[in-house]
């Protein structure tokens, strides 16, 4: 007798790829705060994505896949212009968001939007580039590029910008606080 899969433990490999952002100065957290979310992000991605890249200015991590983005302006919109050229339609994602859960990544992808109160969560494409550019160019601001918005819960979107916000809100953080003796 053949067993059926269970629906809910299957996973769905979206073919666009994934892009995790992991370029910014974290000057108010006082280190590059990249390097406690990018595991936890990549391998959640990982399972929705059949490929995922960091996005930087110069590969941080080894043995992980990165679109190195040649401005040397830090602003995501840099960053967003770059990689739809090459790609044409893509996902991504804040290194600094570790809440954000899988099935809102895939809610995002399927609607094809954008988290309504963080654009750096979600789908873009070469539609938008006209936009993009134009931004580049004016306030490099994200919101509204993509009008399809998406509303999420506030803890999934919270984002860790200084040492204070991830000591709150996250213990599994902490510990890892701790191993590297942060006060």
């Amino acid at each position: 007798m053949k067993k059926t899969q269970n629906p809910k433990l299957k996973t769905q490999n979206f073919s666009i790829p994934c892009f995790i952002l992991v370029g910014g100065k974290s000057s108010r957290f006082g280190e590059d705060k990249a390097g406690y979310f990018y595991k936890v992000q990549y391998q959640k991605c990982k399972k929705i994505f059949k490929n995922v890249y960091f996005a930087a200015k110069y590969k941080k991590f080894k043995n992980y896949p990165f679109f190195i983005e040649k401005s040397k302006t830090y602003a995501p919109v840099f960053a967003l212009e770059e990689i739809i050229k090459k790609y044409k339609k893509i996902f991504v994602l804040s290194v600094d968001t570790p809440f954000v859960k899988p099935k809102t990544l895939k809610k995002l992808t399927k609607q094809k939007g954008v988290a309504k109160n963080n654009p750096l969560i979600g789908y873009y494409d070469y539609t938008m580039l006209k936009e993009i550019k134009k931004r580049t160019k004016s306030n490099l601001k994200i919101f509204t590029i993509n009008k399809k918005t998406v509303q999420i819960t506030k803890k999934e979107l919270i984002n860790i910008n200084r040492k204070e916000d991830l000591k709150s809100n996250f213990p599994y953080f902490i510990r890892q606080f701790r191993k590297r003796n942060i006060h």
